[in-house]
């Protein structure tokens, strides 16, 4: 059993580690994302022209969902880590959350590779063979080899979701992640099962390089302590120094005399004592 300085040493040594991992995997994130939203789109939501589409831009999902199976291993490896850490600290933590993080991250990575795949080869075969007619294009989406994918597929991006909200939360419950940084993990988690397309990579980039700085000791508001004190302290931002008090209208009159009086004694430091011999050769020109 570890004590509190071996925990406490063993996370400062892996940090500067961790805080690469996350920044590389909000590249490889966004970078896929941008992949997905690149290049030739359908018009309309109809298989055929999807299916057409998709033969179209097949090079772009494809390196797009290797990408993002690189980025989502990123992300399991690091709240993996997050989440022990903050376990370290409470507890009570359940280590189902990174069982449920890790399958997610896992079952949505491959299974979108293969899937991508799957689909690319199904819209080749369709645009190059037959006629591409309705019932040709929605015998090739019934097919239990693009079904079954599919389904794994939404599987793990809701085991994701779960498991990104969940170790967000309890790493800023225990104060490893600031309170701005916890909460938009738990929107980036609801994001890798509901994407929008252009909030989905600013939210999940933005999140991702965050706890880089964080991890990094590079946050403005300084170190969350509960890295050095190795025990769950929440994170609470820096206060501004209280204004100072006005006081009664007597105590302001006299603080304000005292200032004058301080001027005062200051200024007669400063002045040059008198001369004794102007006032003489005045009175000798007086006589």
């Amino acid at each position: 059993m570890s004590t509190v300085a071996q925990q406490v040493q063993y996370e400062s040594r892996l940090r500067p580690r961790y805080a690469v991992i996350a920044f590389l995997a909000a590249l490889l994130i966004v970078g896929a994302q941008l992949m997905q939203l690149s290049g030739a789109h359908a018009p309309v939501n109809e298989v055929t022209v999807t299916l057409i589409t998709e033969n179209q831009r097949a090079g772009l999902d494809i390196v797009g969902a290797v990408l993002d199976l690189f980025g989502l291993a990123g992300v399991g490896t690091l709240l993996f880590w997050l989440h022990r850490s903050a376990q370290a600290r409470q507890p009570q933590l359940k280590s189902a959350v990174r069982l449920t993080l890790l399958v997610g991250a896992a079952l949505a990575s491959v299974m979108a590779v293969i899937y991508v795949v799957i689909f690319t080869q199904k819209a080749h075969q369709f645009v190059t063979t037959g006629n591409q007619s309705y019932p040709q294009a929605t015998a090739l989406f019934k097919s239990s080899v693009v079904l079954i994918p599919g389904l794994l597929l939404d599987l793990g991006n809701l085991l994701l979701a779960l498991g990104v909200v969940l170790a967000s939360l309890s790493a800023m419950r225990v104060g490893l992640l600031t309170r701005p940084v916890g909460y938009a993990g738990v929107v980036s988690g609801a994001l890798f099962l509901i994407v929008v397309p252009v909030l989905t990579p600013i939210i999940q980039g933005g999140w991702l390089v965050a706890t880089a700085v964080i991890l990094a000791r590079r946050w403005p508001g300084g170190d969350p302590p509960a890295w050095e004190s190795g025990e769950a302290m929440p994170w609470a931002p820096m206060q501004s120094a209280p204004p100072e008090p006005r006081g009664t209208r007597a105590q302001r009159r006299r603080r304000v005399s005292d200032k004058e009086v301080l001027a005062a004694v200051d200024r007669s430091r400063k002045e040059p004592p008198p001369n004794p011999r102007a006032g003489r050769s005045k009175r000798k020109r007086r006589k």
